[in-house]
């Protein structure tokens, strides 16, 4: 589904906004909202997997280096991969018990290699030497959107069962344009909530702050709304079935 196509339902179905001389939301402001919209999803829930890209899922090691930063918009690692394994995620503590040595330790071809995670920077268990320069660190990752929506003709990269969802983000963010003839407080919490019945509560900040660090990550699933289905658009959950 493209953004105009969004664009037209949001319009026709629930804004009643027609008049093309005057829109009371104009084209640039929808497609930051969409944009907005699909950040919240792949926030909230695991939606845009990579394992192909360079910039989000190759690390090139470098001679003397251990430390790497993983882009930004990765939301979540799900494997690491070198030389055809997968390593296992570790915590300083734990390397500190069985591997004491493991901040001097060189040479990640032929041993066995584990991963602690900082931030957002990996760090392996050995420093890569001459051997490793140039080898691939493979990463399988959730991801952010790779690029804003900012044309009409553009489509969400999360996948297409979701696209029409985005409206009821939008429709919330439309509702607090401070305007006589767009403001409505109500209705933007009553499309927030079905947003978040739909993909999930936000995550708090001090939370995705050390999302990485955790020996799971942090992932939240959507809620299946084919098992609740809204009988209307309210703020009153009594009347969800």
């Amino acid at each position: 589904m493209f953004a105009r196509d969004l664009i037209k339902i949001l319009r026709e179905d629930f804004l009643d906004d027609n008049n093309s001389r005057k829109y009371l939301w104009d084209d640039p402001s929808m497609l930051r909202r969409i944009t907005e919209a699909e950040r919240q999803v792949c926030q909230r829930t695991d939606v845009i997997f990579d394992d192909t890209t360079p910039k989000y899922c190759h690390i090139t090691l470098v001679e003397g280096q251990s430390s790497y930063t993983f882009d930004r918009k990765i939301s979540r690692i799900v494997n690491v991969i070198f030389d055809g394994d997968v390593l296992n995620k570790t915590t300083k503590d734990d390397l500190d018990i069985k591997q004491s040595t493991w901040r001097t330790d060189t040479n990640l071809t032929d041993n066995v290699v584990e991963y602690v995670v900082s931030g957002r920077q990996i760090r392996f268990s050995r420093i890569p030497n001459a051997t490793d320069a140039g080898k691939i660190v493979y990463l399988e990752v959730y991801r952010y959107p790779d690029q804003a929506i900012r044309s009409e003709n553009q489509e969400p990269e999360i996948p297409e069962e979701f696209h029409r969802d985005l409206i009821w983000w939008v429709l919330h963010e439309c509702y607090k344009k401070q305007d006589a003839d767009t403001f409505d407080q109500e209705r933007s919490n009553q499309h927030l909530l079905r947003f978040n019945e739909i993909f999930g509560d936000p995550i708090p900040a001090a939370v995705r702050q050390h999302q990485f660090e955790s020996p799971e990550g942090l992932h939240i699933l959507p809620t299946p709304y084919v098992k609740k289905r809204r009988a209307s658009v309210s703020s009153d959950p009594s009347i969800w079935e």
